[in-house]
């Protein structure tokens, strides 16, 4: 069950599915460079096909709180209204989607900060067209949790085993990042990979100190007593900002630069549907639980426990330089990315 803003997934190797001729294509994953190899080889990628109705899109996103505006437009008409005909391919493989949408699978997929970072990094063709979700620390989404309640700061973390998603993503790197600054070295604590789902057992079983998470599985851990800190993405946008911004953004969709340039229209109409989808989601705090329910799956006591996603879709690109900032601390990038180039920004 996804649940979580955001997925996190390894960024340092991008992974993309080999082409499958069936119903749906099935990621399975690989190296970001031989990955980049490969989508050479398949060819280059295809533009979306029209009608004299509508213009087709192929969205790929994961089932979370903060995709909600881009499900509630697809099954309430709004993209149609827009003149879009949009296919949604619903996943959890973030990096897998930028790298297929590079082969030519996907027009616009659901994404966060890092990933686009990492991509253009290795010369994926990346833009991002819309932020989606945020976290702030009144409503945090991934958070940090200690067993021992005598922790209060994250440079009490070294020798800790850490339990995170994945060894290297957004979220693995604003805490490294955060560690840092604290005078800790990664080499100073120990990462575990573990599914977000099997944390709390882990904890409890007392094979980590510490873990990475969000709801609805932070709100279980402190039910047990364990200890919630800060959202880990809201903490290091916050010193990487030099305390000049107060969120963390934990979705965003993209495309490619050649998608906004031979079809901006069709990016304009996306836009549209979201915003028209956040104004009919914003105050409705009985819709927005009922879609946690149905199309999230969560129980009934999870969706009425959860936090509401907090949306914002406007974006600079000043928003991302927090990230590059980062992710050039942690080593995740080398380069010093092109944000102007990097954020789509609209002509007529």
């Amino acid at each position: 069950m996804a649940t979580l803003d955001y997925p996190d997934m390894p960024l340092r190797w991008l992974q993309v599915a080999r082409c499958e001729q069936c119903r749906r294509h099935r990621l399975s994953t690989v190296g970001l460079l031989v990955a980049l190899l490969l989508l050479a080889a398949c060819g280059a990628p295809s533009t979306p096909a029209t009608t004299h109705q509508a213009t087709e899109l192929r969205v790929a996103l994961s089932p979370t709180g903060g995709a909600l505006p881009a499900h509630v437009a697809a099954t309430r008409g709004i993209f149609e209204r827009n003149g879009l005909r949009v296919t949604i391919t619903e996943g959890n493989d973030l990096p897998g989607f930028t790298a297929a949408m590079d082969q030519g699978l996907y027009d616009i997929v659901l994404s966060v900060p890092t990933i686009v970072l990492v991509a253009a990094d290795h010369g994926i063709d990346v833009q991002v067209v819309s932020r989606l979700s945020k976290s702030t620390s009144a409503n945090p989404s991934s958070m940090w949790i200690t067993k021992d309640p005598a922790i209060t700061s994250v440079g009490q973390l070294r020798g800790a085993r850490i339990g995170v998603p994945a060894l290297n993503g957004q979220l693995t790197d604003a805490l490294v990042y955060l560690l840092e600054r604290a005078g800790v070295a990664r080499d100073q604590v120990s990462f575990v990979q573990t599914p977000f789902a099997t944390m709390l057992d882990q904890l409890e079983a007392g094979r980590l100190d510490a873990a990475v998470t969000g709801a609805p599985f932070s709100t279980a851990m402190a039910a047990r007593g364990f200890r919630l800190h800060d959202d880990v993405v809201v903490a290091a946008v916050h010193e990487a900002s030099g305390g000049r911004v107060d969120d963390g953004m934990t979705a965003l969709f993209a495309c490619s630069a050649r998608f906004t340039r031979e079809h901006p229209e069709a990016v304009r109409a996306w836009r549209a549907s979201l915003e028209e989808a956040v104004a009919q989601l914003s105050g409705d705090e009985n819709a927005i639980r009922d879609l946690y329910r149905t199309w999230l799956k969560m129980p009934p006591e999870v969706a009425a426990a959860s936090p509401l996603p907090t949306w914002e879709l406007e974006i600079t690109p000043s928003d991302l330089q927090p990230y590059v900032t980062i992710s050039k601390s942690v080593g995740s990038i080398d380069r010093e990315p092109d944000v102007t180039g990097l954020v789509w920004q609209d002509h007529p």
